[in-house]
């Protein structure tokens, strides 16, 4: 269908297009609230703007089972506006060559999962909803505009990119913010997504799941700084902070059951050309299922604000260290179990803190090179604790302050 005049669809109207392309030239296509425009063919379903075409979506749906073409001299869409455009096919493209603009965008699985950005950078106003789909974006970068930190959403959807390729996301508060990067173009299928905790100022992120030996990108991962023995062979992250100034923490998931860089979170040094150990707080049993993850877990680091250079890498140490911490035990006076035990190596001290339910520090002690770390089951002031379960931190320091951190329950028996 070749819309040759502005068309209007009013409220109650819904348009179908079966088995064939609904191509907008010089005009605007006009959808009103809670009304459908839908492009349903096999082939091809497609949907092109040109021209000086576009498509004003206030809060209905175009339904497309073909790829979205943008070859107008505009944004595609009017916004702000709040239409949704609904990809429902199998395998489907956005194509450029110019931008859109899209008003909200949602993916389906309906005999494929892949939607796939060529030609051109995307914009969403307000809402991705993944579902079950992989948004490529291959050299492209997909912005999420909208500072809604729920304005992401997916069941085991993720986004990829290779290359320049990027998930951008706006922040306007102190919140957690997701980027559910992971890619299986480039390797075996892994999902390692990204939190940022940021500040209330506005910031733009731009985040990429690199699924490669990042020595293939240009950052050797065994040209290191003690403690640092090698990055990681299989993956790294690029994080970049596109606006604003402020620090952030830094989330990276990864999955503790498969992965096997796992001692500290490391950061590529300029100008020194380095991977370089950073502060790094582990959490090995995080207890959030990430949906592609056998055995979710992070690694954090806080009050982040180095962006000289966007990459970060797991990282195995070249000094030896453990931490061994056990999940139970019984302060009863028997004389078998009366103490919580953490057995490590390789510190120049250690700190333990625990924490009751309700996250208030009862107890803090600190050891040297020589463990182990004990807590005897009794507050900072010698009262004995009930029968519970205790959020534990421990923290390991190296001899160049920077430190490795873990954190679980143990539960007091009596």
């Amino acid at each position: 269908m070749r819309l040759s005049q502005t068309a209007w669809l009013s409220a109650g109207i819904v348009a179908a297009l079966y088995s064939q392309e609904l191509y907008i030239l010089n005009e605007t296509l006009y959808i009103s609230n809670q009304d459908t425009v839908a492009v349903i063919g096999a082939p091809p379903g497609d949907l092109q703007v040109d021209g000086t075409g576009i498509i004003e979506n206030d809060g209905g749906v175009v339904w497309l089972t073909g790829d979205w073409i943008n070859t107008s001299s505009g944004d595609g869409f009017v916004t702000p506006r709040n239409g949704w455009l609904y990809l429902v096919g199998g395998y489907q493209r956005l194509f450029g060559p110019t931008p859109t603009y899209y008003n909200s965008l949602a993916l389906f699985n309906n005999g494929g999962d892949i939607k796939e950005m060529i030609g051109a950078n995307g914009r969403i106003q307000n809402f991705l909803v993944l579902n079950d789909c992989e948004l490529r974006t291959n050299t492209n970068i997909m912005t999420v505009e909208n500072p809604d930190p729920g304005a992401i959403t997916r069941t085991s959807g993720f986004v990829s990119s290779t290359g320049s390729g990027r998930l951008g996301r706006r922040t306007d508060r102190s919140a957690s913010y997701l980027f559910p990067v992971g890619d299986r173009q480039l390797g075996p299928f892994r999902y390692r997504p990204v939190e940022i905790f940021p500040s209330a100022a506005p910031h733009l992120f731009h985040i990429r799941f690199a699924n490669v030996d990042p020595t293939i990108e240009g950052y050797d991962r065994l040209s290191v700084q003690t403690p640092i023995q090698e990055a990681n062979e299989f993956f790294y992250h690029i994080v970049e902070r596109v606006q604003g100034n402020d620090p952030i923490n830094l989330r990276i998931w990864y999955d503790e059951a498969n992965d096997t860089y796992k001692d500290t979170l490391a950061h590529w040094e300029v100008p020194a050309n380095q991977w370089q150990a950073v502060n790094t707080i582990i959490n090995r049993t995080a207890g959030v299922p990430q949906t592609g993850m056998t055995q979710s877990a992070y690694m954090e680091t806080q009050g982040w604000n180095n962006f000289s250079s966007p990459n970060f890498a797991l990282a195995r140490t070249r000094q030896t260290w453990v931490i061994y911490v056990p999940n139970v035990f019984s302060p009863n006076g028997d004389g078998s179990n009366d103490e919580f035990l953490i057995y490590y190596q390789g510190f120049i001290r250690v700190e333990l803190r625990i924490y009751d339910r309700w996250g208030l520090l009862i107890w803090r002690g600190e050891q040297g090179p020589e463990g182990p770390i004990r807590w005897n089951g009794r507050t900072q002031k010698g009262e004995e604790v009930p029968e519970d379960a205790y959020v534990f931190v421990v923290r390991g320091y190296f001899s160049n302050d920077k430190y490795t951190e873990r954190a679980g329950t143990v539960t007091v028996i009596r």
